[in-house]
């Protein structure tokens, strides 16, 4: 936890890996390179299934010969955002936490993570389960979480924000809708930012990481005093009542 003494208030950012910190969605290469992806991710996108049913599905559908040297080879053939690695020293110099959340696999983000040199980032993503057959494991759900993602982004913002903390969320899609109205600050794009149009959720567009930094640095800490957002407070008194 990170408190600027100049302004005296905490900030935690929170990101979403695939698609913001990849230029990708590793999750979908992956099914799309070892497992069966065109049919169930439409049934997904249309609402036929949700999103765990998908992960459950989806993987049934992989080859039962992968495993995580395969996935984590495949996986380094991608590439982050290259501003990523600068924006989490930017953050590190000011003692402000950066937290990766991610509703996809430990087994292709880990490999991406070491080869930039982020394995300390604190993660939170769900698991692949090797045995007879290949299943997911997903973390912090509970009945109480009804976010558009199998695992729980809001969960994780909540239980590792204290009450007076600015929570800043980075993200581009679907699994991201929820943690963002939870949020104070987001950015967003593809996805989230339509989302967040078509709701009326305040937030700054970007592109990369070049453009999350330059605003992080001189529009949001260049402010002499940073509010909690009101929507985002009822938000997480909710979520709290539902617990």
């Amino acid at each position: 936890m990170a408190v600027d003494k100049k302004m005296n208030f905490v900030i935690k950012i929170f990101c979403d890996f695939d698609g913001t910190v990849t230029f990708k969605d590793l999750g979908d290469e992956i099914f799309k390179r070892f497992g069966e992806f065109d049919e169930l991710s439409k049934m997904l996108k249309s609402g036929e299934i949700d999103i765990k049913t998908y992960w459950y599905r989806i993987t049934e559908t992989l080859d039962n010969k992968l495993n995580t040297e395969i996935i984590a080879d495949f996986a380094k053939e991608f590439e982050i955002d290259p501003y990523f690695v600068d924006f989490v020293n930017f953050c590190q110099e000011r003692g402000i936490e950066l937290t990766l959340v991610s509703d996809g696999f430990r087994e292709y983000i880990e490999p991406l993570l070491e080869l930039a040199g982020l394995s300390a980032l604190p993660l939170y993503a769900n698991k692949l389960n090797f045995s007879d057959k290949i299943s997911p494991e997903f973390y912090g759900a509970d009945e109480s979480c009804n976010c558009l993602s199998a695992s729980c982004k809001r969960n994780v913002l909540l239980t590792n924000s204290p009450e007076e903390a600015i929570i800043v969320y980075i993200g581009d899609g679907y699994s991201d809708f929820c943690a963002a109205e939870h949020s104070d600050i987001i950015f967003a794009k593809k996805f989230l930012a339509r989302y967040c149009n078509d709701n009326k959720v305040p937030h700054y567009p970007f592109k990369s990481f070049f453009d999350v930094r330059n605003i992080f640095e001189n529009v949001i800490l260049a402010k002499v005093k940073m509010k909690q957002r009101r929507a985002a407070i009822v938000k997480r008194k909710q979520a709290f009542e539902t617990e």
